[in-house]
């Protein structure tokens, strides 16, 4: 993630402007290269989405028996929605309100779990499986990891971007270190590798060993976490349609900005509307893998727009961006093999529908 972080904050700085990989790529005339990222990530967002929508009201499930789940994310989607049409302003405000009431109620889970930990379950450090089951894990739970450099996919909106971008990447890794890995290791400790394997609600599980109050505690992280999580989604993948709207590689009716709140209000509604209509209807966790493949490839194409960037643009060695394209490739290699060709065929489809839109407008335009 660092090096990935890196490798956004020296393009962001250098490119101030919305799409992220999309638009970097397109920077050093890569515009294909750049149509697979924007592609990726816009799918990403799709099931990301939908997945932490469902994971939302699966915790709720937990103290309302037989709510209509699939519903209520729906709702859910649509409500962040509309929050995103109303500018940049405040949907970040909203954000780092919810994430200081996330970060505040895990503190409280976790100083209450400690208690319950057993060290047995922490061992060996790299489970049963070894270092082929990590790279597995992390590579499953990918799509999951973008947060940090969202400022940089929407720099054209950020102030004195020079300054925040690369402060804000940093600073946001360094967050996520320091919050969730003691909370991932409390609960493994609590609950063991297997039991936690197999719960859909696993903090709620854990919780349950620890004392019956932590029950809420947990409950309200988990419904105060996704709707934060969701709201950034969109939030940085409204940008990148807003980039391919103007850069013609989607409808350009995509591109609009309304005009009071400067938001690109016409893909903030088109992506949550599609969002909304999946979840209703489909359950999309069955393409985690999927969308973890997605992520990866928006990761490549990001250390590989860094590598064009010339020596006196560079912020850090190209080391990073090296590390990370090793990193990405292993965590590829890790992925099932069905989630890899699905992520594959659907970018050959959309690339050949490209190559099949733009050979037909050739000729039109010709006469």
């Amino acid at each position: 993630m660092l090096a990935t972080g890196i490798s956004a904050a020296q393009l962001g700085v250098n490119f101030p402007e919305e799409g992220g990989a999309f638009s970097w790529a397109r920077a050093f005339d890569h515009d294909t290269t750049g149509f697979i990222a924007g592609c990726g990530y816009l799918g990403k967002a799709l099931v990301s989405m939908s997945v932490v929508g469902l994971a939302l009201t699966t915790y709720l499930a937990q103290a309302i028996p037989g709510l209509p789940q699939h519903f209520v994310a729906a709702v859910c989607v649509l409500v962040i929605t509309g929050l995103n049409v109303f500018g940049i302003d405040l949907t970040s405000k909203i954000v780092v309100g919810l994430l200081a009431v996330t970060v505040a109620l895990l503190a409280v889970y976790s100083g209450a779990a400690l208690h319950a930990v057993d060290r047995a379950h922490l061992g060996p450090l790299l489970g049963d499986h070894g270092l082929p089951g990590v790279l597995a894990g992390a590579a499953i739970f990918f799509w999951s990891w973008d947060g940090f450099m969202r400022t940089a996919i929407m720099a054209s909106e950020m102030k004195d971007p020079r300054r925040s971008i690369p402060l804000s990447i940093v600073g946001g890794v360094a967050l996520a270190a320091l919050v969730f890995v003691p909370v991932a290791a409390v609960t493994l400790g609590v609950l063991g590798a297997d039991d936690l394997g197999r719960e859909d609600a696993p903090l709620l599980a854990a919780a349950k060993h620890v004392a019956d109050w932590t029950f809420w505690p947990v409950l309200a992280a988990a419904g105060v976490a996704g709707l934060g999580d969701m709201v950034g989604i969109l939030l940085a993948a409204s940008r990148v349609a807003l980039a391919m709207g103007k850069a013609h590689e989607v409808p350009r009716w995509l591109a609009a900005v309304h005009p009071r709140f400067r938001t690109p209000h016409h893909a903030v509604a088109a992506l949550g509307v599609a969002s909304a209509a999946l979840v209703l209807v489909f359950d999309l966790r069955a393409l985690i893998e999927t969308a973890s493949a997605f992520m990866l490839v928006w990761y490549l194409v990001t250390h590989f727009a860094a590598l064009q960037l010339p020596k006196a643009k560079r912020i850090a060695s190209p080391i990073f961006s090296w590390y990370g394209i090793a990193a990405c490739v292993a965590l590829f290699v890790s992925l099932p093999v069905p989630a890899v060709l699905g992520a594959a065929g659907a970018l050959a489809a959309l690339i050949a529908a490209r190559w099949l839109v733009r050979s037909r407008a050739q000729p039109a335009a010709a006469s």
